[in-house]
């Protein structure tokens, strides 16, 4: 089988996604709550070795660290999809650049309604992300072109503004109309 990457826009629901897919019985990981992603000082590469608070997450701190994920984690967690699809769930700045080519195929999750963004970043309690005045501004501008630009990517768009049932529905119904190679 094949390594399967969920990604989208922070509040699009990558995290309720993932946890559907598990309770379903699938291999299914998320790059925040999983240890898979990391902040990592820009000048040093090294990794900041625990959850940083929203308070001190500030544009001077978010201009000198990067939030992505090892090349080598991915990887190891790509050998692991012999014979059952495996999910990566999350979102990090290196993504395109460095780890796409490892997933068999690439779903992005697409929340078009601003005000349903907001009120899905305002109701989280597991992630602060978004809670910062500069956060949301980011998320609400990437929020506005995350679907041209996931498809310039290659990747499925999935309506990520129904029950999260569905959503992870449509994503299987999609593996399972996948050919095989």
């Amino acid at each position: 089988m094949a390594l399967y990457y969920i990604t989208g826009t922070p509040g699009s629901g990558k995290s309720a996604v993932c946890d559907e897919l598990k309770q379903r019985g699938y291999a299914a990981f998320d790059t925040d709550n999983d240890g898979i992603a990391a902040f990592y000082n820009n000048e040093t590469g090294e990794a900041i070795g625990r959850h940083v608070l929203a308070a001190e997450r500030t544009p001077a701190w978010r201009k000198q660290h990067t939030w992505k994920a090892k090349r080598e984690t991915v990887e190891k967690l790509a050998a692991t999809a012999e014979n059952k699809p495996v999910f990566l769930c999350g979102a990090t700045a290196n993504d395109a650049d460095e780890l796409w080519d490892l997933f068999a195929k690439v779903f992005a999750l697409v929340v078009t309604d601003e005000h349903v963004l907001r009120e899905r970043i305002a109701a989280r309690d597991a992630d602060d992300y978004g809670q910062n005045p500069h956060e949301l501004a980011e998320l609400l501008a990437w929020q506005r072109t995350a679907a041209e630009d996931y498809i310039k990517l290659g990747a499925v768009i999935v309506d990520a503004s129904r029950p999260v049932a569905q959503v992870a529905d449509d994503i299987l119904i999609t593996l399972a109309q996948t050919p095989r190679a």
